[in-house]
This record gives C-alpha cells, structure tokens and sequence, in this order.
C-alpha cells in the first residue's frame, strides 16, 4: 500500500512539473499573438518610393550579401509583406531584401535585409564587432560597402525601423530570444559604393 501511495505522488509531482514547465512557452506564446493583434504602429507601403533622383545618385535592389569576418555569403532574394497574416517572405538559406525599404543607395535613408537564425543564414551574427565591414551586391552591378555601428532588440511589432530618414543605412533583422520571441536589429552606416 505505501509503495501505491508512493508512486501516485511522485505521478502527480511530475504531472505539476510538467505543467509548469509549459507555463514560459504558454506565457511567451500569448505575448506574441498580443503584439500581433495590435495594429502596426505606421503604414507598411507595398514598394518603398526610390529616392529622388539626384546626378550622384547611386542605387541598386540588394542580391548578394557578404560578411567575410563571419563567413557569410548569401544570396538575397526579395522579402515582401503579407498584411493580412502579418508575415514576410523567409525561406531557409537565404537573406531576404524588405521590399518596402529603400534600395541600396549612396544619398538617403534605410535598406533592410532580414533572415532566420539559423546556421545557414545569420545564426553568427551576433558575433560581429564594431567596426566590421560588409558588402551588399546589387542586381545593377554595384558593391556597397557599410560598417557595423550597433545593434539592439525590439519586440516583433516595432515598426519604427520603417520611419527611418537620414543617411543611408543598411539594417539586418533577425530573431533573438529564449524562444525567438523578439527581432534583433544590426545597424551599418555607408561607407562607399563601386562598381563591380
């Protein structure tokens, strides 16, 4: 009988250690679909306005990224918007150009390239430090060059990135988190452009 007794509360310890540890995904999970339910904080348009042409003016769509310190080349593919599910274009082993932002260019404002954590894509981006020079490729023949400034976490319904206005930028957006919760944004100024 002792014995019975025994493994009736060591089947309901585990019963309650297992539903407790459910209890951060369940928590993470409804926190998620709570941010998604708000509405974004600005208007996504569909294709982001090129900029006003200038003579100096030097633009092209991201193909090709190229962080050598880190052993990244990847090709880049474009990455639209689905309003209604609220989701971007992904896919395994590519980066992906944010078609609402501003193409690769020389003179104003923010281009930017997303993509999974994963090996394959930017699982060792996290491990880039300041200073780092990349390259970003166009479908015209351009090879952009920008420097790595910064980089910070924001909650997945943070669209502020989209309001950006100043010098060109280029912006890498990935997951971060315990369970990939959040977006981690790495920031790069320009710093040249030549031809290929």
């Amino acid at each position: 009988m002792k014995l019975h007794r025994k493994l009736i509360v060591i089947g309901l310890a585990s019963i309650g250690l297992g539903i407790a540890g459910l209890a951060p995904i369940a928590y993470y999970s409804a926190k998620n679909r709570q941010a998604l339910a708000q509405p974004p904080t600005v208007s996504i348009p569909a294709v982001a306005p090129a900029p006003a042409p200038t003579p100096s003016l030097i633009s092209g769509k991201p193909v090709h990224l190229i962080i050598p310190s880190l052993k990244i080349d990847l090709q880049v593919a474009d990455g639209a918007y689905n309003a209604k599910t609220g989701a971007w274009t992904l896919s395994k082993d590519k980066a992906h150009y944010a078609l609402p932002t501003q193409l690769a260019n020389n003179e104003s404002g923010n281009t930017l390239l997303y993509g999974h954590y994963r090996p394959e894509v930017f699982a060792r981006l996290h491990k880039i430090t300041a200073g780092t020079e990349i390259t970003v490729e166009t479908d015209n023949g351009y090879r952009f060059t920008y420097r790595f400034e910064r980089n910070e976490t924001v909650a997945p319904n943070d669209t502020s990135i989209f309001t950006y206005k100043g010098a060109p930028q280029l912006t890498i957006q990935t997951c971060t988190g315990a369970f990939m919760q959040n977006r981690q944004l790495f920031y790069f100024s320009f710093v040249d452009v030549d031809k290929i």
